[in-house]
């Protein structure tokens, strides 16, 4: 692991003061709360009558507020705030050193024409819009005592040098490939390194008994989503695929145990529930690709505005963060450090290469969810996931499943010419089945 310095060689902020927390909020974090409070009022208004997701659509809407609120009593009272950026940075390694995890990724247009002074206009549009908002003030950014950023694709490797001209910045080496002995002891030994940071970083020492607390919450989580998932095997799924992502991204902006009672709540409401927001007859959909992140939901709303049902997704802000718990063989520190390694290499990431488990894990969910279709999302600049849609068409249409590939930005300039094509596949589908 990597803590990045600025030209210099001095630690970030050596040379000028550190960002401090704002209580106000600057002019584009204000359109961003706005965006995502318009997308959410119009979730709630046709949520097909959960009252269970109110927890969540609040939290959304707070998210600059409320949320930020508590992460600045949290600091002040002298816990660190750690901001991390991707799924390969453990959680329970945050939790256990006595931190508070933030995620710090960004879905919103606004903060990128910011972003864009200091990087090219055709750079992935999640690392303009999660950099545009740290130099537009947002409290995450300057709450965060410190960030971790994941080399899962070069954007991220060359945003870390410009985040270190603001905050420490550490960078965590993801291996290149999950199949090779040496790429699995590189892993273990960037999450030993990395528990000991955090260990010097915050004053506190990540003990057996704290790190076990940690997995056990962190894979009481996992399990609470993956129960909600298995609602929407029904034929007619109970809850739109739109609210699960909602529920499942506000994972990283709650706290842990409140978040997972809230969760409870829901599936208890959903497994109960009798109807279907949509009937047995609608055309089954499985969003995969780039990740969608909050405010914009223009794709899985697109595909349920098309008569479909979302009934599943493998994206980096939805299953992939919740599928595979933490297995340990017995509670020793060596074992426990062993199995987090394990799980976070697990990731079907498309930083991956080769990256056959991601193929088996698509089949899997097609099979599991009974999907009769694929959507792949691609963000513009998104080299990875772009470059392997081609093989994800291949390896589905070889068991007969089509897939529509879709690439797009966070503008909102696309969204009628993405519509026309989602309902077209839709009707492709219903077409193919009637036939």
């Amino acid at each position: 692991m990597i803590t990045m310095q600025d030209d210099s060689g001095e630690a970030p902020n050596a040379k000028t003061e550190p960002v401090t927390a704002r209580e106000e909020l600057g002019p584009t974090v204000q359109a961003v709360a706005a965006r995502i409070a318009e997308e959410v009022d119009s979730m709630a208004a046709g949520n097909g009558g959960i009252g269970s997701m109110g927890y969540f659509y609040d939290l959304a809407k707070g998210l600059f507020t409320t949320r930020a609120r508590e992460l600045r009593a949290a600091r002040e009272a002298g816990q660190k705030i750690v901001g991390v950026f991707c799924n390969f940075v453990p959680e329970e390694l945050v939790l256990a050193a006595g931190a508070v995890p933030v995620r710090l990724c960004s879905g919103c247009q606004e903060p990128v024409a910011t972003a864009e002074e200091v990087l090219p206009r055709n750079f992935c549009p999640a690392i303009k819009s999660s950099l545009g908002m740290l130099l537009s003030g947002s409290p995450h950014f300057e709450l965060a005592d410190v960030l971790i950023t994941p080399t899962t694709c070069d954007g991220k490797k060359k945003m870390a040098e410009v985040l270190a001209e603001h905050k420490p910045t550490w960078v965590l080496e993801v291996p290149h490939t999950t199949v090779t002995q040496p790429a699995r002891e590189l892993w273990l030994a960037e999450l030993r390194n990395l528990k000991r940071n955090l260990e010097e970083f915050t004053g506190n020492r990540i003990t057996k008994n704290g790190l076990r607390a940690a997995i056990e919450l962190t894979n009481r989580r996992r399990a609470l989503i993956r129960r909600l998932y298995e609602t929407r095997k029904r034929p007619a799924v109970p809850i739109w695929g739109r609210d699960v992502m909602l529920a499942t991204n506000m994972w990283f902006h709650d706290d842990p145990e409140r978040w997972a009672r809230q969760m409870e709540l829901l599936c208890d409401e959903v497994e109960g529930k009798k109807e279907g927001v949509r009937d047995e007859s609608a055309p089954r959909i499985l969003l995969t690709g780039s990740p969608v992140i909050l405010p914009t939901w223009k794709i899985p709303r697109l595909i349920e505005e098309s008569g479909a049902a979302l009934v599943a997704d493998e994206v980096c802000t939805g299953a992939k963060v919740v599928w595979d718990p933490v297995y340990v063989m017995d509670w020793s520190m060596d074992e426990m450090m062993l199995g987090l390694a394990d799980r976070y290499l697990m990731n079907s990431c498309a930083c991956f290469t080769p990256n056959r488990a991601r193929i088996e894990r698509l089949r899997q969910f097609v099979d599991q969810f009974r999907a009769s279709g694929v959507l792949y999302h691609v963000l513009m600049g998104c080299y990875i996931y772009s470059i392997e849609a081609r093989h994800v068409e291949k390896s589905l249409l070889e068991r007969g499943t089509p897939m529509l590939t879709i690439e797009t930005d966070y503008s909102t300039e696309d969204v009628e010419q993405i519509r026309t094509r989602v309902e077209a596949f839709v009707e492709m589908i219903q077409g193919q089945r009637g036939a």
